[in-house]
């Protein structure tokens, strides 16, 4: 038996368990030990491997696709085009902080684990405890194999981009840079502007799979930072590329958001092609990548529950934290993930404006799972943490905190608009309810912690850095 010390309230507890391995067969795995937690999953992911699986569950230009229709609506293609790029650049801002933070805290459990090293005593636990509690939401509906998935991902995109390229009549420069098309009854077009600015920032949800799978990545102090850049960086250019190809090609508005098909995005490859079957087959590609997606959403994800489990924070903790001996995954936790991504679905066969107000959580429950570390490692970690806690994918000097207000700026600011109502005069259709979709699970999370989370929920305590200094150290990024 070890010594397994954990935060409970302001106190340190220590209880006979075996989470705290006795020796570590590697540095990662003493890691792991340091913050009271023992290495269960098999550490079989290399960085090419846990940079392709988040290319495949961001899906930067296949989720452009599905939701072009809100920015087409709000300003027409320069407010999709100008949008994308904006959003990408402050999602490297945000990838960066995450990925110093990750760095220094290389947990599956990522975000709520920061903020139980990041934030005063005083109510962390309620602090951690939510924010676990609001990551496991946001990606639950975040939902639209690794190795042919990214294959699928890039081909997918060279084809497709090639089709447009050549078979589409092309619009004028001025009709993708210039020309602003509102249609949502906003009177402002910066308002409808920025409330078209979900268009762009779902497709750029979900690199933070890389933290969830740091405890099944070698090196991962270094590798996790590397992934999450590489993936926004990557699929970023991909997003622009076929924005404006798409753009370029695209009919006139009024047809293609008219569109009897259900998604604009057809209509577009539909007139591109002009040919049903091509169009279908266009169309179908994007189908098979979104079911790859959910392949490594459902993978990231588990590993969250699987996380929250582990430090008794769900209700039958010990049955979802378990993991299967044979395979070395959290079984449990991937059938739980399953079950609950298929009753969102169902929900759509019923009522699609529950759908989307379910879906639309997804920006407002990410966005704040990444808002409150990085707000923190702003407030607090720079202060208190010396240059050996630091990992090795470390901000010197003005770059953090610079990147850091970036980062939050623009959470803030997506968060604000994509509770937006996305046309006025607002109808019970049209009506936005994602804000009551995050009040309401948020309220859920408050009652269940405080009936019975606060008196079983046990925190990892953030220890000393390995002799100094953290895995990796030496191998400055």
């Amino acid at each position: 038996m070890t010594t397994d010390k954990r935060h409970d309230g302001d106190s340190l507890v220590r209880a006979t368990s075996p989470r705290a391995p006795e020796k570590a067969t590697n540095i990662d795995d003493e890691r792991l030990g340091q913050l009271g937690l023992e290495s269960k999953l098999n550490r079989v992911f290399s960085l090419p491997s846990l940079i392709a699986l988040c290319l495949c569950l961001m899906g930067t230009w296949e989720g452009c696709s599905s939701v072009i229709a809100q920015a087409l609506t709000s300003g027409g293609a320069p407010c999709l085009l100008y949008n994308d790029i904006f959003t990408f650049l402050c999602t490297i801002a945000i990838g960066l902080s995450l990925g110093e933070i990750a760095s220094i805290y290389p947990t599956a459990g990522g975000q709520y684990h920061w903020v139980t090293a990041l934030y005063p005593v005083l109510g962390r636990n309620f602090m951690a405890w939510m924010t676990g509690w609001i990551t496991i939401g946001g990606q639950i509906v975040l939902t639209a194999s690794i190795a042919f998935a990214c294959v699928l991902h890039v081909v997918g995109f060279v084809a497709i981009l090639v089709v447009l390229s050549v078979m589409s009549d092309k619009n004028s420069a001025s009709f993708v840079f210039t020309d602003v098309y509102n249609e949502t009854g906003w009177s402002s077009d910066g308002v409808a502007w920025l409330v078209g600015l979900i268009s762009t920032v779902y497709p750029f949800l979900g690199y933070d799979a890389a933290c969830h799978l740091a405890e099944e990545l070698p090196n991962a102090a270094r590798n996790v930072p590397l992934a999450m850049i590489g993936s926004i960086v990557l699929n970023g250019l991909m997003g622009l590329a076929y924005a404006i190809i798409l753009l370029f090609s695209t009919s006139k508005l009024e047809g293609v958001l008219a569109t009897p098909l259900g998604f604009p995005v057809m209509q577009i490859y539909l007139d591109a092609t002009q040919s049903a079957a091509g169009a279908t087959t266009m169309s179908l590609l994007l189908i098979v990548l979104a079911g790859a997606a959910c392949c490594a959403a459902l993978t990231s994800t588990s590993r969250t529950l699987w996380a929250f489990a582990r430090d008794e924070a769900v209700p039958y903790s010990k049955l979802i934290g378990r993991v299967d001996q044979r395979s070395q995954i959290p079984a449990n936790a991937i059938y739980v993930i399953l079950v609950l991504q298929m009753l969102i679905g169902f929900i759509y066969l019923g009522n699609t404006t529950a759908f989307n107000a379910v879906i639309s959580m997804a920006i407002i429950g990410t966005y704040t799972s990444y808002a409150l570390p990085i707000v923190g490692m702003l407030l607090n970690g720079r202060r208190k943490l010396s240059v050996s806690e630091y990992g090795p994918f470390r901000l010197r000097g003005c770059v953090g905190p610079i990147l850091n207000v970036i980062a939050i700026a623009f959470m803030v600011l997506s968060i604000a608009f994509s509770a937006f109502p996305s046309q006025i005069p607002v109808s019970w259709e049209t009506m936005n309810y994602s804000t009551g979709v995050m009040v309401g699970w948020s309220v859920f999370g408050v009652l269940y912690y405080t009936l019975k989370g606060r008196k079983q929920f046990r925190l990892p305590i953030i220890l000393t850095p390995l002799n100094g200094q953290f895995p990796g150290h030496s191998d400055r990024v």
